[in-house]
């Protein structure tokens, strides 16, 4: 074959090889699922991550880090924020200021029942937040916020203060409120100090705004930390709760959740989404965001949470899309997790993970680790713990005693199918004393070997050797001079 062709033809296989290189996926995160097993062809949102709460660990994700619109999954941290911000929440009074609804007319808002100048108490205004998705909740709160704010008592750490053009009515938006509340700042705060790095917000609520998204992972952070507050797992898995005004005990009303995973509803399109396992949390929709949720399910002693992002409430064609493909996503990831995957201990605390030198110590002279705690991690029910790879990252150089039993020398990170899923703290398995002879022996002789001392050796040598050359013809000189002198006597 002539040489021209054959680099024509490696041209184009090189050019092929490239164009399917890039239409191969990322390395994926967590466990393959195959979602035709749950009689779907494809999940329906965009983006989706799973995490097991037992192990800290992601067993899931599909474009986990694409920032996208969450709609009013944002109320997860509107209810971190107001829960650490005012004061006695729970049993604070809040009037509803008018405000309000004059902010959120012609947004096409969810909204709870209540009007302005009715008063509620924080934790009934919590509720009305996260179990109908009451944008009017939340903005009742997060003004709440800014009056204490603006009152002089609360005050921003980090010096931020509102915009002078804050109140300029002309320029006002009803979906950005950065330059103008407390409380989204405190939002976009507690962002970062949770490390979410792809994330802002620029209202309490979630009504779409360019400048307001989050990602898959970032709203599993911040909703993590919000299962650790006091009533929210509570409140967000409620299907019902009956409430009234505190200026109107009679006026009993009930709201229902938006989460259709924790009611066995059947919709006019007769799709029903209940999950048994289901235990909250959020559900989001704009025809921007689609459909959205952060669920939550336990079962058989384990507890996931999955972020489902991006599932069209708008067709091709502009037609509303009846269709909670969010839910349907979630459950699939629940019940693959539940049925598919065990979590397998790799080590006790206690178990020899690894060693390191060990100097001056008598008779000894390496130091086993061990695992300072015990270590779990999800897998597949079918995979053994021996496939699972330990890799131990301690110094090389060693460590010198005296060292104390469970002193921290290291870490041991495992590793299955090359995705790291635990990492473990390594400590001194025993206590060892320290030998001063070894020491002084060791140190002695590093000195002999010292590239210093060497120099200094070779030096004083050689001045040792011109001294013995001096002396050598200094004598030989002194006996020439005795013959001279008999010779002169002769």
């Amino acid at each position: 074959m002539p040489v021209k062709r054959i680099q024509k033809l490696l041209t184009l296989l090189l050019c092929l090889g490239l164009v399917l290189g890039a239409c191969l996926p990322a390395g994926a995160e967590g466990f393959p699922f195959n979602w035709d097993v749950d009689d779907n062809t494809a999940p329906h949102c965009k983006s989706l991550l799973l995490y097991n709460l037992d192990t800290d660990a992601v067993v899931y994700a599909l474009n986990p880090d694409e920032r996208l619109p969450m709609a009013s999954i944002t109320k997860i941290m509107s209810y971190i924020v107001a829960y650490e911000t005012i004061p006695d929440i729970e049993n604070t009074v809040i009037t509803v200021p008018e405000s309000v609804d004059e902010e959120l007319s012609g947004t096409g808002s969810s909204v709870a029942e209540f009007s302005p100048g009715e008063q509620f108490d924080g934790l009934t205004l919590l509720y009305l937040m996260m179990v109908p998705s009451g944008n009017n909740a939340a903005l009742t709160l997060a003004k709440y916020v800014d009056s204490l704010y603006a009152a002089g008592k609360l005050t921003a750490e980090d010096g931020w203060t509102p915009s002078p053009a804050a109140g300029d009515e002309d320029s006002f938006d009803p979906t950005d409120y950065t330059d103008s509340s407390y409380f989204v700042h405190l939002m976009n705060q507690k962002a970062a100090a949770l490390g979410c790095t792809d994330t802002h917000f620029t209202n309490p609520h979630g009504l779409h705004n360019p400048d307001h998204y989050s990602t898959a992972r970032d709203l599993a952070a911040i909703t993590r930390y919000a299962l650790t507050l006091p009533s929210f797992a509570d409140i967000t898995s409620t299907t019902a709760y009956a409430y009234y005004p505190k200026n109107d005990p009679e006026d009993e009303r009930v709201a229902n959740t938006t989460n259709r995973m924790l009611t066995n509803y059947l919709d006019d399109s007769g799709n029903v989404y209940f999950y048994q396992f289901a235990t909250g949390i959020k559900t989001g929709s704009l025809d921007e965001s689609g459909y959205c949720i952060a669920a939550s399910a336990s079962a058989y002693g384990n507890t996931y949470i999955a972020i489902c992002l991006g599932s069209p409430m708008v067709g091709e064609n502009g037609e509303e899309i009846n269709y909670h493909g969010e839910m349907v996503d979630a459950a699939s990831l629940f019940r693959w997790a539940l049925t598919t995957l065990e979590k397998k201990t790799l080590a006790v605390q206690g178990d020899v993970l690894s060693s390191i030198p060990l100097q001056y110590a008598w008779q000894k002279d390496e130091l086993q680790l061990v695992a300072a705690q015990n270590v779990a991690a999800m897998l597949p029910a079918d995979v053994e713990t021996g496939s699972v790879l330990i890799h131990a990252d301690v110094p090389e150089e060693g460590v010198e005693a005296p060292v104390e039993r469970g002193t921290p020398l290291g870490t041991a990170t495992f590793t299955y199918a090359g995705d790291e899923i635990a990492t473990v703290e390594l400590v001194a398995a025993v206590s060892v004393d320290r030998s001063e002879i070894i020491r002084l022996w060791d140190q002695g002789r590093d000195v002999l070997r010292a590239p210093w001392f060497q120099i200094i050796l070779a030096v004083i040598g050689a001045l040792i050797g011109i001294y013995i050359l001096l002396i050598l013809v200094y004598r030989r000189k002194q006996r020439q001079l005795r013959r001279v002198k008999r010779y002169r006597n002769l």
